[in-house]
């Protein structure tokens, strides 16, 4: 019985924490988020066929890559990819209504043309706006307000099923991060916020001084100086 037992703990080794401590990392991250993101859509995908809700949309799938790639950073957690995602949805219906205000015709083709790609252009910048002053940064959620301000959304159970699809596939990550062996929070991480990383032509920014030059380190500190 104990060498049974000793057999099957042994199917542990194939958790990812364990597998990585062999070596390969980047083979096995590939192959994990290969892995996990077919998974996670495939099973939203299925829950949507049987259940025949509107539950795959464009924008879920660079969330699921995130999610899967990089789960110890701020705009893969749970509270970036639902904030991100509603506030993307609710700045495109606001640029939505003022675009059909303006002009109700164009609003409602699927052509984009002149007037409508300024408007959904508007959409994403307000939406970028918003997560970074936010702290609620998730890139994929600019995708989201390029949907709603687009009229992609054509009626109230889209919307629904969206919100669904965003918690499911949000779920996924938890378990399947639990699973693997991989720290994922159910909300957010101890540090939420996280500092854009910018190149300039005297350093890194957020970097050490990158000479001894006076001149050169005020400038860097110039750079650096946050509000």
């Amino acid at each position: 019985m104990r060498d049974f037992l000793w057999e099957i703990s042994k199917i542990f080794r194939l958790r990812f924490f364990y597998l990585v401590t062999r070596g390969h990392i980047k083979r096995l991250t590939a192959i994990y988020v290969l892995i996990t993101s077919f998974l996670s859509l495939m099973i939203l995908g299925g829950i949507a066929f049987f259940l025949s809700w509107p539950l795959i949309f464009p924008s879920l799938g660079p969330t699921a890559f995130l999610i899967f790639y990089a789960p110890a950073r701020a705009m893969s957690w749970p509270r970036n990819c639902l904030l991100g995602h509603l506030t993307g949805m609710l700045c495109g219906f606001l640029i939505y209504f003022i675009f059909y205000c303006f002009s109700p015709e164009e609003a409602v083709q699927s052509e984009f043309g002149l007037t409508k790609t300024l408007f959904v252009s508007g959409a994403v910048g307000i939406t970028a706006l918003a997560m970074v002053l936010a702290d609620i940064l998730h890139p994929p959620a600019a995708s989201t307000a390029m949907l709603s301000a687009g009229g992609y959304f054509k009626d109230p159970i889209e919307v629904l099923g969206f919100v669904l699809a965003l918690v499911f596939i949000v779920m996924e990550g938890i378990v399947i991060h639990r699973l693997s062996g991989i720290i994922y929070p159910l909300w957010k991480g101890e540090k939420s916020e996280e500092q854009p990383f910018i190149r300039t032509k005297i350093g890194e920014v957020g970097e050490a001084p990158p000479s001894d030059d006076p001149y050169t380190n005020l400038a860097h500190r110039l750079v650096n100086r946050r509000e």
